[in-house]
């Protein structure tokens, strides 16, 4: 998914940076201070972090794999941390939000996974695999729509999602999360 400068000279629209596997447990301990100041070096403006998770929200003139593919290399060279980044636009976080399958379901055990490209039948496959009891779930080109009634703190799904998505970097966010994003994108 790309969002390219616009030739008119109107503003890039805001998107939002989901970072992946920071400040989860121990590992990978990612200040939002400092990730504000790493993409404020890549000249990115109305920066603003969302939860301790890694969502940064920005407005940049590029193509979405292309900013990722800096910020992630940024944070890289100044923090010395290797974190994968995926990027959406607040209108197409809203169309995942608003094509949800489970969206009726608790939105604390709710989430959308966004993908940095489209996933394959074999990924899915892997992934349809590791659903087990009463998890629900359906991809979408580059996004997974995925349910946890029980919860994911057992989930082979939840525990197992972004591995089976290798070599795509897959990052989850509840549907809370993704809500309050899209507020903010909208506001």
């Amino acid at each position: 998914m790309t969002v390219a400068h616009r030739p008119d000279g109107t503003p890039p629209p805001r998107r939002v940076a989901l970072l992946r596997g920071v400040n989860v447990g121990r590992a990978a301990q990612l200040s939002m201070s400092a990730l504000i100041d790493v993409a404020r070096g890549l000249g990115w403006t109305e920066l603003t972090t969302v939860l301790r998770s890694g969502n940064l929200l920005f407005r940049a003139s590029g193509y979405d794999e292309d900013l990722a593919a800096a910020l992630s290399v940024a944070i890289a060279a100044e923090l010395r941390m290797d974190v994968a980044v995926v990027i959406r636009t607040g209108a197409q976080l809203r169309a995942l939000i608003d094509q949800h399958p489970f969206a009726s379901g608790d939105p604390a055990r709710t989430v959308i996974a966004c993908a940095d490209r489209e996933l394959d039948q074999a990924t899915i496959d892997r992934l349809v695999a590791l659903a087990s009891g009463t998890e629900r779930l359906q991809v979408v080109g580059a996004d997974v729509f995925a349910a946890f009634p029980d919860g994911q703190a057992s989930s082979r799904l939840a525990a197992g999602m972004a591995r089976v998505a290798a070599p795509a970097v897959l990052t989850a966010r509840n549907l809370n999360t993704m809500v309050r994003l899209v507020e903010l994108l909208e506001s």
